[in-house]
């Protein structure tokens, strides 16, 4: 029945505002909140947190690559015959707080939290009828973790989303449509799921994956996104990525976008093995963060909880150093828009805010020295002078350093703007190694056109693994 009345909304949405075509579909204003938020936390946990080994992809490395690392792995942990199911009487979340989780994500000055929901493993972190028993509620945490980090991360005002993953590994349903050509797994199983977290949960996030071994007529994506655009309790609200099948949209750089990386940087899911230097340092995790969002980006970090319910301390403890920071530069941060050049080097981005009617069309144009104010996130403090060849000083230049009461001025030079490091009060700056400026009463200098696309260009180098938001 449910399915049954998720394809009459499928199929009834043609007569509505938004069609199931991708032109259509695009045309749909991104909602500002996603734009404003900037930052956010990924949360990938499942069963896959129990043998903690080598990565969230575990079941397939064992099953179906055969991997002899794993092989081994398991033969030697294990005993003989063991299954993945087995796994799933151990994932007891018992240590599991989910005021605690939306703390952390809270004192790392992320905005939004989006979390495995399923991942390709299968198991559902809510009680999905169409898992049976294979799932949070019936088995391992004994818990509707869904709801309960829904619940949390909203009272403190943080906006929350879902990962799904459109396939499922070892389905038998979907294995075998791919052998006869049927969508019976679609029908009775992505569908029926789709439509009840969006109605029961209802999430500004509908982070999609595992589409890439099937169609978008496979899964049948601009019908499911014109539902979700149209009909569903959060069609005003919600965003969702680029990921609804194999051969989707393949230039959206116009597009928002989302760098995602992890903390742990061989994993997303919880491992045992974890060692310091596997985990970015708040240094990366601010740089990756200036360099994403002076290209219009934003960033979602990934944590990976154990099978107890627990994020790893070091992760914690990078992560709050991060929210420090971010909350001392938060203006250059929280509702800020790209300038019209990206970076000076790969060591100086900038972001930009207009204080004036029309935003929009002044950060991209020519611009209004009293109302533009310009920030330069600074990477590189090993230096005699910072040199920002792209701004041009007046008369009523301003120059502070975010998290200090620090006002400068700028050099003699009347074409580049230049600061003197011995001005700087390096002991009252929020970090030694990362400074925040903003730049008040300034110009951008004309470039060639050409210099601005090589910049553009190289905008994207060091970017971990980017969605792009329809």
């Amino acid at each position: 029945m449910l399915n049954s009345v998720l394809f009459f909304l499928l199929i009834t949405n043609v007569f509505c505002k938004y069609k199931p075509t991708w032109e259509s579909i695009d045309s749909r204003p991104l909602p500002s909140w996603y734009d404003d938020h900037k930052f956010g936390i990924f949360c990938h946990w499942g069963v896959y947190s129990v043998p903690a080994h080598r990565s969230e992809w575990l079941w397939w490395y064992w099953r179906g690559e055969r991997n002899p690392e794993v092989l081994d792995f398991i033969e030697k942990n294990y005993p003989p015959n063991v299954q993945y199911s087995d796994f799933a009487k151990d994932f007891k979340a018992d240590l599991f707080d989910p005021n605690e989780f939306a703390k952390i994500v809270k004192s790392a000055g992320a905005k939004y939290f989006v979390l495995t929901s399923k991942h390709h493993e299968g198991f559902t972190m809510w009680p999905s009828t169409s898992s049976y028993i294979w799932n949070a509620v019936d088995s391992g945490p004994k818990q509707n973790i869904v709801e309960k980090l829904s619940e949390s991360m909203t009272a403190q005002n943080i906006t929350f989303g879902l990962y799904y993953s459109l396939f499922e590994w070892f389905h038998p349903l979907y294995l075998n449509d791919g052998k006869k050509n049927l969508t019976a797994y679609r029908e009775n199983v992505v569908f029926p799921q789709i439509y009840d977290l969006i109605n029961t949960y209802k999430p500004k996030i509908l982070w999609s994956d595992g589409d890439w071994e099937r169609s978008e007529e496979y899964w049948q994506s601009k019908e499911l996104l014109a539902w979700l655009y149209n009909e569903s309790p959060v069609k005003d609200s919600i965003v969702v990525n680029d990921r609804w099948g194999e051969g989707v949209m393949g230039v959206l750089q116009p597009r928002k976008w989302e760098n995602c990386f992890s903390m742990d940087k061989k994993s997303w899911g919880y491992r045992a093995d974890i060692e310091v230097e596997d985990v970015h340092t708040p240094y990366e995790v601010i740089a990756q963060i200036a360099r994403t969002v002076s290209c219009g980006g934003n960033v979602l970090v990934n944590v990976g909880p154990d099978s107890h319910g627990r994020i790893p301390l070091i992760v914690q403890d990078r992560l709050q150093e991060v929210g420090e920071f971010l909350g001392d530069v938060e203006e250059a941060l929280y509702g800020s828009k790209p300038w019209i050049f990206q970076n000076d080097t790969s060591d100086t981005w900038y972001t930009a805010r207009y204080q004036g009617e029309n935003e929009e069309q002044e950060l991209y144009s020519k611009q209004d020295a009293a109302k533009t104010i310009i920030y330069a996130w600074v990477l590189n403090t090993s230096f005699d002078k910072i040199v920002l060849e792209h701004i041009k000083p007046t008369a009523k230049t301003e120059i502070k350093i975010l998290g200090t009461k620090t006002v400068l001025k700028p050099g003699k030079s009347s074409n580049i703007l230049e600061i003197d490091s011995k001005l700087i009060p390096w002991r009252y700056l929020p970090r030694g190694d990362i400074i925040v400026l903003r730049i008040d009463n300034a110009t951008p200098r004309r470039l060639h056109s050409s210099h601005i696309r090589r910049r553009q260009k190289l905008d994207f180098e060091n970017i971990a693994d980017n969605d792009f938001w329809i």
